[in-house]
């Protein structure tokens, strides 16, 4: 039984590394959009949450509607590109976590009769 419980630890040790990895992925993503020929740069996170804004002297050229149009327009590019990137993440960690979980030919039943009822 220990080799069988050796498995299993190894094996939620594997798991548990792949799910801190994609968390540090995650949580690290970060995208930069531009707009008005680069007088705007907007800065986000994975989720698409603002956490920097840069406007150079003459960004929106003086008038308040263009500006918002170019921060927001800016905004959605950047949004756009992480949440791209974070689905590659996610899907490249759904199949790495997939294999991790695989237990074909293990068996999980303890060494004596099975506990569940057979039909």
């Amino acid at each position: 039984m220990t080799t069988e419980m050796d498995a299993v630890h190894d094996r939620a040790q594997r798991q548990l590394g792949a799910l801190e990895d994609v968390h540090r992925q995650l949580q690290d993503l970060r995208a930069v959009g531009t707009g008005d020929h680069g007088r705007v740069r907007v800065e986000v996170d994975g989720n698409g949450t603002l956490l920097d804004l840069q406007l150079s002297p003459g960004a929106g050229g003086g008038k308040g509607s263009r500006l918002a149009e170019e921060i927001v327009g800016a905004s959605v590019r950047a949004a756009i590109e992480v949440f791209g990137r974070r689905a590659q993440i996610m899907q490249d960690f759904c199949g790495e976590f997939e294999a991790l979980t695989d237990t074909s030919g293990v068996s999980m039943e303890p060494n004596r009769a099975p506990v569940r009822p057979i039909s």
